[in-house]
């Protein structure tokens, strides 16, 4: 870990915070998804979450997020408790997360779509930010005119990450961000996460595919599998082809 990233903070934020999960339960109406998920980002750290489709993955990020009820145990950032605040109160803790298929306005350009993320700000402060963001992303400044809707999957993914950079987030969730991308375009995007941790951003990253690509950028690894969250263990454990593919096809090799 990123010892003098872990300190630092975005400007107007609270120092830096680690993000825990206790106990948690939630699910879709009757049918309950995750029992007892507990886990923890510390500062400036990557964290993957593994594990077969339908584990309850994406779950797991939209109860984070309130988009799913909390129906038990707690979650905290820092001293907040995130089962009872909002939405835009997270946002304002440096909360952002990116979906499984991204979050963009088609209808908009690249630089509307960064700009989007910034309409509380002055014009000046918007064009300052919205260009370090393109320096930091040089594709996106090629592409800054043409509409959200025309880019490739990858572009939209790319797009999608720096919008929910550019507000400069103290932790940053990422679901599937590489999911149906080429490996040449999977790596650049392993690059753009690897530099949001640099300016001091925790990372949760949900990885479904190319877990040999991803998983010696990780810290640490929590195998979910049938809503179940096993003990996190060293990423640099997981990089055994055999056991991600029993991983993957839902085998609990800690059971054997």
């Amino acid at each position: 870990m990123n010892d003098e990233a872990a300190t630092s903070a975005s400007p107007g934020k609270s120092p830096a915070s680690s993000l825990v999960l206790s106990d948690v339960d939630s699910g879709y109406g009757d049918l309950p998804i995750l029992h007892g998920v507990s886990l923890e980002v510390a500062p400036a750290e990557i964290v993957a979450v593994i594990g077969p489709n339908g584990a309850g993955k994406s779950t797991l990020m939209k109860t984070l997020f309130g988009l799913l009820a909390l129906r038990g145990g707690t979650m905290t950032f820092g001293d907040e408790d995130l089962g009872q605040i909002s939405a835009a109160r997270r946002a304002e803790l440096g909360m952002a997360y990116v979906p499984q298929e991204g979050s963009t306005f088609p209808e908009l350009t690249v630089y509307d779509n960064l700009a989007v993320s910034l309409l509380r700000e002055s014009t000046l402060t918007q064009s300052r930010h919205i260009n370090e963001m393109l320096e930091s992303f040089p594709a996106l400044q090629e592409l800054r005119r043409a509409r959200a809707g025309t880019l490739s999957g990858g572009e939209r993914q790319m797009l999608a990450i720096a919008s929910a950079m550019i507000s400069q987030p103290r932790f940053l969730a990422l679901d599937e961000p590489t999911t149906g991308l080429a490996p040449s375009i999977v790596q650049e995007r392993i690059a753009d996460i690897v530099a949001v941790r640099e300016r001091g951003t925790s990372v949760l990253w949900v990885i479904e595919e190319s877990p040999m690509l991803c998983l010696p950028h990780v810290d640490r690894v929590y195998v979910l599998n049938s809503g179940v969250l096993g003990p996190s263990q060293p990423a640099a454990d997981m990089l055994d082809e055999e056991l991600l593919q029993a991983t993957f096809f839902g085998i609990d090799h800690h059971r054997e």
